[in-house]
């Protein structure tokens, strides 16, 4: 049993790393931002610390009296109104919490980074942690800060910093409040909103796997290295998910008519248009449009051998998922 802290609870990752932290008996301490919805905790036996990523000071207050840390904390969005927020959040305030662990002498940490932080060939090869970063031509905001901050973590342990990292491919699965971008996929799905699918293609991991692997990483992961958390069998295209989705679901017509990459491009282009008028989030931007037609996947081998990071079968993952939804009433 440990003195854990976690950033990011109330998020979809994070809480299923929660849960999984209590269940081994850790003491679990949560931060959360002044005024955040707790909801999400509910029921759950945790200490509440408030805290902000750019505000070092309360930083160092969460973690004292921890021994452990999960970051998971980040800021995931497809447009912001102040382009540099996330490199605040996720690169400066990824920082900050560094800094305050190590001050603190925390006996180990696990930082949640991204596939978007490694590279792809863009062939299709599966990528593994090696696979240097070669996204410059779709590197949105998030993308950047994500792969700037992964540098910047890795290059602390010189100094001292007992960190692991951890990458999760694409997450989806029950407890999806939100919903993520995969989430919203099934969802649309669910309802006979997905006859259309787009080139390109990724690696869908159960979000249980995905934080069984966080817990693992600070069991087992070796100081300084990184581990992919994903589905080595699950590598597919768009349109093989969503028919899949559709299969498990029961239902037809689903993913029947590709949406060529030159109309994909036109219709990001007009949203960011609509966006400069309105001052509203576009549905998509031209950047993350381009990343979710590249081919990104991913072999999990690493953290599978060195880890034992669960390989739940996809089917079984996703029904998990489209009963929740339904339960839940998103579908």
């Amino acid at each position: 049993m440990s003195k854990v802290l976690i950033t990011g609870a109330t998020g979809f990752i994070g809480n299923h790393v929660t849960r999984l932290c209590l269940e081994q008996g850790d003491e679990v301490r949560v931060m959360v931002m002044p005024g955040e919805d707790r909801s999400p905790l509910s029921g759950m036996d945790v200490e509440f610390v408030e805290g902000n990523l750019l505000d070092p000071e309360s930083l160092r207050k969460a973690v004292q009296g921890m021994e452990k840390l999960y970051h998971l904390a980040a800021l995931f969005a497809v447009w912001t109104k102040d382009p540099d927020l996330h490199y605040k959040i996720n690169v400066e305030g990824a920082r900050h919490m560094m800094q305050a662990a190590r001050a603190a002498n925390l006996e180990k940490i696990v930082y949640t980074s991204s596939i978007a932080a490694i590279g792809t060939d863009g062939k299709g090869t599966p990528s593994t942690e090696e696979t240097p970063f070669a996204s410059w031509h779709f590197a949105s905001e998030y993308i950047m800060s994500k792969y700037i901050s992964h540098l910047e973590v890795k290059g602390m342990v010189k100094d001292g910093l007992p960190v692991t990292m951890v990458l999760p491919a694409l997450p989806f699965g029950p407890g999806d409040r939100a919903p993520t971008p995969t989430g919203t996929m099934i969802i649309r799905t669910l309802k006979g909103q997905m006859k259309n699918y787009w080139d390109g293609g990724a690696c869908p991991v159960d979000v249980r796997d995905v934080a069984a692997g966080h817990v693992l990483a600070m069991a087992k992961g070796r100081v300084g290295e990184s581990y992919i958390l994903g589905n080595s069998s699950t590598n597919m295209t768009n349109r093989e998910f969503l028919q899949l989705i559709g299969r498990v679901a029961g239902v037809d017509n689903v993913a029947t008519q590709e949406v060529s990459a030159a109309m994909m491009r036109r219709v990001a282009k007009m949203a960011e248009f609509f966006s400069k008028l309105t001052g509203r989030a576009p549905a998509t931007t031209v950047k993350n449009s381009a990343y979710a037609m590249e081919h990104f996947y991913v072999d999990a081998s690493k953290a599978v051998e060195e880890l034992g990071l669960p390989q739940t079968p996809i089917e079984t993952a996703l029904q998990d998922s489209i009963d929740w939804f339904r339960a839940n009433g998103y579908a």
